[in-house]
């Protein structure tokens, strides 16, 4: 496949930029492409991998049929997913920007990039430095070989427009999903069915799972739920089919069966720090576990701190015991 570029002006309409008319264009967008997802690219965004969430997926739609598919389509999804449903007209969070397709033999980059970064609009030459955290944009590469795909977002987190409502594109499930969707869970209560939500001991249930999840390396719905049991919280048999059901929220099924505790999220999550006095900051990374398992307390105007066994001799050495 012969390399294609093209490149479409976004607002309330779609303009298709004419790159023919000066070959400057053509050198300063391989310049951006090269900037931003480039092997030399030195940048600070959020990756993840993606795959098609369903047959709608106008990036599945493209895969499939690679040779008859209008590029300008991605313009007119892109519009869409850039408007409301209710009113038709561009949402105010979601700025105007140009759409950037480069075809290769084996891949597919769409990149939206902020008109705001475009210095010159007839030769495409950008403003300051890409990559900055002044400087927005995103991106979809899809590998048509190895069928893989990477979603980019120079924000924190990917933009569900682009991933979803544009892409038609869902995340991969891996241990950092499984852990964050976990957290948000059982934080809001969703985790649990109803049944259970309405316990009157649903808040010893909340802790116990908590601790389950701090003290565990894998996350298991058959292992929780056998933790509860053993504590007497709740009296469900994970020997019976479908016991999950019992126990868990239909939200919860998103959640992979059993995966691997992603401790980074968890560190994220609950880290904090307690101040003392001014010069005095104690740190935790996770001090909601810290409350639970009774290694803090305060007594009068102190506070108590549970030394573990394995740092005891560094805390007699700084102290000078």
């Amino acid at each position: 496949m012969k390399r294609k570029i093209a490149v479409y002006d976004i607002t309330e309409t779609i303009t298709e930029i004419n790159l023919s008319d000066n070959p400057e264009k053509i050198f300063n967008i391989a310049t951006i492409f090269n900037t931003i997802v480039g092997d030399e690219s030195i940048r600070s965004h959020s990756t993840i991998s993606a795959e098609f969430k369903d047959e709608s997926s106008i990036l599945k739609a493209y895969n499939e049929d690679r040779e008859n598919f209008d590029i300008g389509s991605f313009a007119e999804k892109l519009l869409l997913a850039e408007c409301s449903e209710s009113s038709g007209k561009r949402k105010s969070t979601v700025r105007e920007g140009y759409l950037f397709i480069l075809e290769k033999e084996k891949e597919l980059i769409l990149l939206k990039l902020e008109k705001t970064l475009v210095a010159n609009k007839e030769t495409f030459e950008f403003e300051g430095q890409l990559g900055t955290d002044k400087s927005y944009y995103k991106v979809c590469i899809l590998s048509t070989e190895l069928n893989n795909i990477a979603v980019i977002d120079k924000s924190r987190k990917v933009a569900n427009y682009w991933l979803d409502s544009f892409l038609g594109l869902q995340e991969v499930r891996n241990k950092k999903i499984n852990t964050y969707d976990l957290l948000e869970l059982i934080e809001s209560k969703e985790l649990f069915s109803e049944e259970i939500a309405r316990l009157e001991n649903i808040d010893d249930i909340m802790r116990e799972s908590k601790k389950y999840i701090f003290n565990s390396n894998i996350f298991d719905k058959s292992g929780l739920v056998d933790s509860l049991n053993d504590s007497g919280l709740i009296d469900i048999s994970t020997h019976v089919e479908n016991f999950e059901l019992q126990f868990y929220s239909d939200k919860s099924s998103k959640l992979d069966y059993s995966f691997e505790i992603d401790e980074r999220v968890l560190k994220d999550h609950f880290k904090s720090e307690i101040r003392i006095s001014k010069e005095t900051v104690i740190k935790t990374d996770n001090f909601e576990k810290l409350i639970l398992d009774g290694g803090v307390s305060l007594v009068n105007d102190e506070i108590r701190l549970v030394v573990d066994r394995e740092c005891l001799e560094e805390i007699r050495q700084k102290l000078g015991e």
